[in-house]
């Protein structure tokens, strides 16, 4: 092998180790796949699960299209939290509330029911309108499943 083939072969090697995908995902087992299923089908007395949340500027058709910055909220604007659940086949719940408390002091509490499904998606809205420390928080029944700190800044 000459001196010239070597190199370029080391070249187009190390070209595909430095560009090659760093974040390649693998595919989950099959024993988390039939876990999952398993849930999906016989979950109902367990419950849902938040599988994500975020505080949005945006949300366009059920999806989170601008996400905002908890610390960075201007007096009066709306806080919309984007939720997405799995919840269990042929199950409903209609103790998914979202509190709103300004300083610790409550301001609002909103009740949502969400049905059976892999991806049951749903959006808040309230507007702040204080300056100070909100707090936004994701309960199923009296149980926390996630937790917002937001400051709100004036004009």
């Amino acid at each position: 092998m000459n001196r010239t083939l070597a190199l370029l072969l080391f070249v187009s090697f190390g070209c595909l180790v430095i560009f090659s995908p760093m974040d390649v995902k693998a595919a989950p087992t099959s024993k988390m796949v039939k876990e999952v299923v398993d849930y999906f089908y016989e979950g109902q007395t367990d419950g849902p699960i938040l599988t994500d949340a975020r505080v949005c500027k945006t949300v366009k058709a059920l999806s989170c299209e601008e996400p905002a910055d908890p610390k960075a909220f201007t007096a009066g604007e709306p806080a919309r939290i984007w939720m997405q659940f799995f919840v269990p086949k042929g199950a409903t719940y209609d103790d998914i509330s979202v509190e709103y408390k300004y300083e610790g002091v409550p301001r609002n509490l909103a009740s949502h029911k969400i049905e059976g499904s892999i991806r049951y998606r749903l959006v808040d809205s309230y507007q702040l309108n204080k300056v100070g420390k909100w707090t936004i928080t994701i309960k199923k029944g009296l149980t926390v499943l996630k937790t917002f700190d937001v400051n709100v800044v004036a004009k």
